[in-house]
This record gives structure tokens, C-alpha cells and sequence, in this order.
């Protein structure tokens, strides 16, 4: 059982070791001799340079991995030895993205001489894709002990390959290129109109962090809050190995590999920095402020995106969260209620403000009615008290 081994949770501990091998295995990272032997790297081109940007992945990726507890029978062992493991089921899923998961899973534990039970098998699967696309899954029939607290999991069927799962993932809608056609018939960029303060000022949202991909700008209306996926270190990562021309077969097609498409990074991508939080605005401010205050990735202020897109890329299609954002738009024209007088006046629904207008006006007429009469019985009893006692002046 989990108390015969040296520590319940066997990928507890990392070493800088593990996070490199980990960038190895996402993106292909070409790391020089010298940082793998922890000194003084002195390789312009190496690409652990750039490890200081994805401290937050680093953090978000042992959190996930420390959490591990192995679901042990008697004579069987962890799905998940040690960090090597989750490499490999990385590996695995990339090479193999088309092939069902029940076979992959029968495929990998096979081999093992005691192989651990199905229900950890699952487990360790589910982690390897939560830290591939940063989307969080779960089994079918899965326990709800092993689900992830807070948004429920998007199942990854056993009959279903993780190329099917991820499309599931993230369905495609063709939002028109956000526009849409006002009163006038005038045909309206919609973008232009979903700053992040816009909406803070005129739809009451807020903004909140999420480390599921997933959820990027899902809006949750009765509480007036906005998710956003905030590492952008990650999305640039993927967009720079898709670019990697020496490796033809890697990236080729992102989602029959098993990694974030294309497409996704960049709607997700220019989602946050071109519309929510443009840069030099006021809403630049705002993302400023997330990042001190809420822990968004400090990558996300870098406005470099250019330099990750290929030909063709220019304009992104928003086709992935393309109706999140129309969603944002419709809450900007028409805001919900959520406090107490604006879900019982309907806030800014012109008949509902025209009750309020004239509910208004009557009120401030009966107040003014109410003062009035009260001046009106000061005057009488004042001319009552005069009439009553008249002051007699002397001759």
C-alpha cells in the first residue's frame, strides 16, 4: 500500500533537472552542457535562458505533480514513479494523439511487471494531458475523489483518442470576425468596444485568473466575473516550437499531436492583449494591476506576439473563443442585474427604466409634498401663536 513506499507523494520533489527535461519533452528545448550541469551558461543560443519566463509554469507544474497521491493495490506500484513517467506518457500521447486511450493506457502499463490499478492508471494520463494543454480532465466513471476542485473536468472518453478530445475541447464558431450590424444597418468591429475597462466601468465584470485553458473568458453573470487564461509564456512557447522548422514532424497539425493548435494561442492570446487589455491604455493598467495583485503570469505585459506568427497569421479569426467574446459584448450593451435594486429594476432595460424614471419621480414629488406640508403647518401654527398672544408695543 501507499505507506510502503518512501513517500506518499513520489513527485514531490523536483530538481531543475525534471523542469528541463520537462521543456525538452513540451516544446524541445535545446539546453547546453553547461546548464545541465548547473554552470554559468554562456551559449547565446540555449534555450534555458528563457526559463525565467515560465517561473509561473514551473509553480502551476509542481503544483500539480506534488498533489499526486498513488490509488495502490497490494502488489502493484505507482503509475507515477517519478517525473520520467510523465515525460514519457508525454511522449507517448504526442506520438500516438490519433490512437484511442483505452489502448494507449493497455499499451504503457503493460509493460510493468506489477502495474498499478486502472483507476491510477486513468490518473496519471489526466495529469499528463492537464500539463500538455493546461486543460484539465478526468476519466469516465472517474471518482469524484480524483477530480480537480473547482470547475468540473471535461471527460476524456477511453473510446475517444486525445486528437477527438481536444477538438471536443475547444469547438469551433464562426463568430464573423466579431462584427456585427447596429441599428443602421452599419456594420460595427465589436473589438473595439471590449476593453477591459469598458467592461469593468459599464457591465460591472470583473477579471479572474484560471489555469485552465479551457475556461479562457468564460463568464460567470451572476457573480460579474470574467476567467481569463493568463499564461501567455506558455502560449508563446508553443507557438515558437510550432514554428521550429529542423523538426518537420513536430507541430505539423497541433491537434493530431496532442498540443495547443495554433490557432487557440493565438485567439487566446491576442484575445487578452489586443481587445481586453490593449497596449498603452488605460487597460494596460488594469493588467498591470492584475499581475501585482492577482497573481497573473508577469509574461502576459510582454507585447511581442508578432514575432511568434507565420505567414498568413496576421489576423486572428477568433473562431475558438470568438463567442465568449460576443457574449462579453451582449453583457456590455445590456448588463445583468446583480445588486438588489438592479435585479429589481432590470438595470438599463428601457422598460424597466422607465418604471424606475417615473418611480422615481413619484417619490421625489411625495417628498417634496411631505416638506411642503410641513412648512405649510410651521406657517399656520406660527400665525395661530401670533393671533393668540399679539404683542402690544407702547405709544
Amino acid at each position: 500500500m501507499i505507506g510502503s513506499l518512501a513517500s506518499p507523494y513520489p513527485l514531490k520533489n523536483i530538481t531543475d533537472a525534471d523542469l528541463q527535461k520537462l521543456t525538452q519533452t513540451l516544446w524541445y528545448w535545446e539546453i547546453c552542457e553547461a546548464c545541465q550541469n548547473g554552470e554559468t551558461c554562456r551559449n547565446s543560443g540555449c534555450s534555458w535562458k528563457r526559463s525565467a519566463r515560465l517561473e509561473h509554469f514551473f509553480d502551476y507544474y509542481k503544483y500539480v505533480t506534488s498533489s499526486y497521491v498513488p490509488d495502490l493495490l497490494p502488489a502493484s506500484t505507482p503509475a507515477l514513479r517519478n517525473h520520467e513517467d510523465v515525460f514519457d506518457i508525454i511522449g507517448l500521447l504526442r506520438t500516438y494523439a490519433d490512437t484511442k486511450r483505452s489502448k494507449l493506457t493497455h499499451h504503457y502499463f503493460s509493460k510493468r511487471d506489477k502495474p498499478p490499478p486502472s483507476s491510477d492508471q486513468h490518473w496519471a494520463f489526466n495529469l499528463a494531458v492537464q500539463v500538455m494543454s493546461m486543460v484539465k480532465c478526468s476519466a469516465e466513471n472517474q471518482p469524484s475523489g480524483l477530480l480537480e476542485l473547482g470547475t468540473q473536468p471535461i471527460q476524456w472518453q477511453y473510446n475517444e483518442s486525445l486528437a477527438k478530445f481536444m477538438s471536443r475541447a475547444f469547438p469551433q464558431k464562426d463568430t464573423g470576425n466579431l462584427h456585427v450590424y447596429d441599428g443602421l444597418g452599419e456594420i460595427r468591429d465589436m473589438k473595439s468596444a471590449l476593453s477591459a475597462k469598458r467592461l469593468i466601468k459599464h457591465a460591472g465584470l470583473r477579471f479572474q485568473g484560471t489555469d485552465d485553458l479551457r475556461n479562457h473568458l468564460r463568464m460567470d453573470v451572476k457573480k460579474g466575473v470574467v476567467e481569463i487564461y493568463h499564461y501567455t509564456s506558455v502560449l508563446r512557447e508553443h507557438l515558437m516550437a510550432s514554428q521550429d522548422t529542423i523538426n518537420p514532424l513536430v507541430f505539423e497539425n497541433s491537434i493530431s499531436t496532442g498540443n495547443i493548435p495554433r490557432q487557440i494561442a493565438l485567439d487566446a492570446l491576442d484575445s487578452m492583449q489586443k481587445i481586453l487589455f490593449p497596449f498603452g491604455s488605460d487597460s494596460e493598467q488594469i493588467l498591470r494591476k492584475l499581475v501585482a495583485k492577482e497573481s497573473f503570469d508577469p509574461d502576459c505585459l510582454r507585447y511581442d506576439s508578432a514575432i511568434y506568427r507565420m505567414e498568413g497569421e496576421e489576423d486572428t479569426s477568433y473562431n475558438y473563443f470568438g463567442a465568449r467574446l460576443v457574449d462579453l459584448f451582449k453583457e456590455l450593451e445590456d448588463p445583468s442585474p446583480r445588486g438588489i435594486l438592479e435585479k429589481w429594476f432590470q438595470r438599463k432595460s428601457s422598460a424597466r427604466y422607465m418604471m424606475m424614471a417615473t418611480l422615481v419621480g413619484v417619490i421625489i414629488a411625495i417628498v417634496i409634498g411631505i416638506l411642503g406640508l410641513v412648512v405649510g403647518v410651521f406657517q399656520a401654527w406660527v400665525a395661530y401663536e401670533a393671533w393668540k398672544h399679539p404683542v402690544s408695543f407702547g405709544k
